[in-house]
């Protein structure tokens, strides 16, 4: 897994920031995330990531329920950093309130844990590719 240096502006574009704790996960995540060409930064809770300062990640993709935060306050918190990043969240347990609220707080998308890797690399590979927010055709 490559991963560039945090205060570096030319990396932080193609850096991906993946929050869980689900070890299995991590890595079959990051090597999915870093086929794409992503660069993979791994933290086990929100404050780790935030704590990395001027950080603008091509994307976030974090577990639902941290130890420290949910994703919804992960979302409240880099917005009030400034950070505009696109956030995709995961859950292994998830139901309608919770995905509305995901969406409603600015999520990218909420991912079933099942449907993680070709959703995620989807995602990550229309951001590296276009720069931009997917659009509708998400596949199912």
């Amino acid at each position: 897994m490559v991963v560039h240096p945090v205060n570096s502006p030319e990396s932080s574009s193609d850096v991906v920031c993946l929050l869980d704790t689900d070890e299995e996960l991590v890595r079959r995540v990051a090597d999915l995330l870093t086929s794409t060409g992503a660069d993979v930064r791994i933290f086990r809770t929100g404050q780790a990531m935030l704590a990395e300062g001027d950080l603008q990640p091509l994307c976030v993709v974090a577990e639902m329920r941290l130890p420290d935060m949910t994703g919804v306050e992960l979302i409240e918190a880099l917005r009030h950093r400034g950070v505009a990043s696109p956030v995709i969240l995961l859950s292994a347990e998830s139901d309608v309130a919770t995905a509305v609220s995901a969406m409603r707080a600015g999520a990218l998308d909420f991912i079933e844990k099942p449907h993680v890797d070709r959703l995620l690399a989807w995602h990550v590979r229309r951001l590296l590719e276009s720069r931009d927010v997917p659009s509708a055709d998400r596949p199912d």
